[in-house]
């Protein structure tokens, strides 16, 4: 766990949430364009940003949620 304070964890997570949001985003797109390897380098992206360790539990859970 992170020793990180309170908004240092609140930008880390408002960071990762913004780009998991753009990935999915631009995945959908590709995906729909039948873009198949664009669409995988921005899944790929995605969950590279949701093997995070500097969140919270709390925090991470926010950004499985989103």
């Amino acid at each position: 766990m992170s020793n990180l304070g309170v908004d240092d964890q609140q930008k880390l997570l408002d960071e990762a949430l913004n780009v998991v949001k753009v990935q999915a985003y631009q995945m959908k797109r590709c995906l729909d364009a039948n873009k198949f390897m664009d669409g995988l380098k921005h899944c790929s992206t995605m969950l590279a940003e949701l093997r995070t360790s500097a969140l919270t539990p709390k925090n991470y859970y926010e950004l499985c949620k989103a």
